[in-house]
């Protein structure tokens, strides 16, 4: 399950009267195959999406994907979103916009059974309309520039956002993530948890796309003065593994009842991933544990992104949030 490390690794010990040591083990050597590159760099890898589907390789810090002027541009947009309250799912440590197809489906499903359908079909079509007005309405063209890039990895294959409830509209394409300062943090998960526990989201998904192992992306819009790292794990998915809520940070349980802590476990290492603005990150989120970690100064940690992955034909390359 882990990987070793043969050179010693920096070690902080931080600790309150009457409460356990928590070491942060920060690894100073790369536990995966996550490669840094330019985007003409990634023309090179022209089938890198199955490539991280198949094992083969982990992830990307793919440098200057966007410019600095589109991610000002993006970020203007929504802090009109954000003051028109528009579609906005708030969270305890921030809010993300629109709605990701999992939250929406927890809302459907607390509707009475005969209104569901029409909900689902409903959002589904709004989302549609969402991709195909992107550019136009923010003013970037970042859905054709997404879609193009991942066509330009995807070994050929056709590139688009899977249909929505009856083959009625689609997914939404990308969601942007706002953490707070002092606040915002994502907990240590990967999309194979959140396949095993949000079941009757994944239900839908997973006739379409194989949602297993699939991979996440997003790109960095507004960097937090300090903290906000993307950290991966020294370890990865197994089936049975669990969390006692989506909100632990610490606690994972093994198929075996087993205990693993990853802030107290002296075996467990971390690689952190600084992505600087307008910085793609494209890595394999649905079996590598990985975490987010606390934003620190005045400044919000705001990303723009989702997941991919491929058809269960092989000859699609679907993306969504």
């Amino acid at each position: 399950m882990f990987r070793g490390k043969k050179s010693p690794d920096s070690v902080e010990a931080k600790s309150l009267p009457g409460e356990p040591i928590i070491l942060e083990q920060e690894a100073n050597e790369s536990l995966y195959d996550f490669r840094e590159v330019s985007v003409d760099g990634m023309k090179n890898r022209p089938d890198a999406i199955h490539d991280m589907f198949s094992g083969k390789s982990d992830g990307f810090l793919i440098k200057n994907f966007m410019t600095p002027e589109d991610a000002d541009k993006l970020l203007l947009k929504l802090k009109e979103v954000q003051q028109a309250n528009e579609q906005l799912a708030q969270t305890a440590v921030g809010f993300t916009y629109p709605k990701v197809f999992a939250e929406y489906s927890r809302k459907i499903a607390s509707l009475p059974e005969n209104e569901r359908e029409a909900a689902a079909t409903g959002y589904y079509v709004q989302m549609e309309k969402f991709n195909n007005e992107f550019d136009t309405k923010y003013g970037v063209n970042a859905y054709r520039n997404i879609t193009s890039f991942f066509a330009s990895i995807g070994g050929g294959r056709t590139v688009e956002q899977p249909e929505g409830i009856n083959d009625v509209g689609r997914f939404p394409f990308v969601t942007f993530r706002y953490l707070l300062p002092k606040e915002g943090f994502m907990s240590i998960h990967c999309a194979n948890y959140f396949g095993t526990i949000f079941m009757e989201a994944y239900a839908h998904l997973n006739a379409k796309v194989r949602a297993k192992n699939q991979m996440s992306y997003f790109v960095m819009l507004q960097e937090a003065e300090e903290g906000g790292e993307l950290s991966l794990f020294n370890f990865r998915w197994q089936p049975g593994q669990t969390k006692r809520e989506p909100n632990e940070d610490n606690e994972i349980i093994q198929s075996d009842g087993s205990k693993v802590y990853v802030q107290t476990d002296p075996g467990i290492r971390k690689n952190k991933i600084r992505p600087r603005k307008g910085d793609m990150v494209l890595f394999q989120g649905g079996n590598i544990w990985h975490r987010v970690e606390h934003v620190k100064g005045k400044t919000p940690r705001i990303t723009f992104g989702g997941f991919l992955s491929l058809s269960h034909d092989d000859k699609k390359v679907y993306y969504w949030s």
